[in-house]
């Protein structure tokens, strides 16, 4: 982690706060209503449910060495409030061949001391191990998860990209992982710095949001991973969400979704925030499979 910058200094986080609040009072008229119409344990229930998606990507500039790797993306754990969590996600990804887990963002949830720092990271281990990543875990920030979260998930074999940049290697190919600082929030331009090395190799970006949309294009990533928004969390029929949570790229609340040559793909998240109920927007678990365009 070093070098990283986790100053909170977002432009739009005024914007975000006086979002924030409005947001809370439209949640507890939302808590009131569910109570009342006794749709609350339907979303509770809906809200233990997870999705395992698997998606193929195919680029003309993944190595050949890369054919075929398999990335797992877990996002939105909020383990704070949904600790168990974890041990459902296990039953359901233990046993696939992974190559690369990663993580993006809100392990935690800001505001709830339920779990220390160190029991995050436990939880976290338990799922690395019982994965068993060839290449490597790797994980970024969200906006709920405070700064000394990172060093007792490194402490717990997941290496942490604050605005980073790290080579993969295989047999002589590499590829590039590039890593920010949750933009919602905590935006700086080491981010920028970070994503401008993309064009230099493939390159995959973990970033919480979908929000640095536009400048990961800019840079050259290939594939952009990302959560935060929680596919809405609670949606009207057909998916249609009541809120994003996002001041930037709001068409890409929720699954794959493609910029020119870049593919991009927001997770719904494993956990809940605010309420734990979810409707029309289940949970899910990833598994991402690279392949090489043979024809290109």
């Amino acid at each position: 982690m070093e070098g990283a910058n986790l100053t909170e200094a977002t432009p739009g986080r005024v914007r975000s706060v006086k979002k924030w609040f409005i947001f809370s009072y439209a949640l507890k008229f939302m808590n009131f209503f569910l109570k009342k119409t006794r749709l609350f344990q339907r979303g509770y229930r809906n809200a233990n449910e997870l999705e395992v998606n698997l998606m193929e990507h195919t680029f003309k500039d993944l190595p050949i060495k890369f054919n075929g790797t398999c990335i797992l993306h877990l996002s939105d754990l909020h383990l704070q409030d949904r600790e168990n969590i974890s041990d459902y996600i296990i039953s359901l990804v233990q046993g696939h061949h992974v190559d690369i887990l990663v993580f993006t963002g809100d392990f935690s949830c800001r505001g709830n001391k339920k779990l220390s720092d160190e029991e995050i990271g436990v939880r976290v281990k338990n799922i690395i191990d019982a994965v068993k990543p060839k290449i490597g875990a790797f994980g970024v920030l969200g906006n709920h998860d405070h700064a000394s979260l990172a060093a007792a998930l490194e402490s717990n074999g997941l290496k942490m990209l604050i605005n980073e940049v790290v080579d993969l290697n295989r047999d002589g190919s590499s590829i590039r992982m590039i890593g920010t600082d949750d933009p919602h929030y905590y935006y700086t331009n080491d981010s920028k710095i970070a994503l401008s090395s993309a064009h230099e190799k493939f390159s995959i970006a973990l970033v919480h949001t979908p929000e640095l949309y536009d400048l990961a294009l800019f840079s050259g990533v290939n594939l952009y991973l990302t959560g935060h928004s929680h596919g809405g969390q609670i949606c009207l029929p057909f998916g249609i969400p009541i809120f994003t949570h996002l001041n930037a790229g709001k068409r890409f609340f929720r699954g794959k979704w493609s910029i020119k040559e870049m593919i991009g793909y927001t997770s719904k998240g494993a956990g809940t925030i605010a309420l734990p109920v979810r409707f029309n927007a289940y949970g899910e678990v990833t598994f991402h499979y690279l392949r090489t365009n043979l024809a290109a």
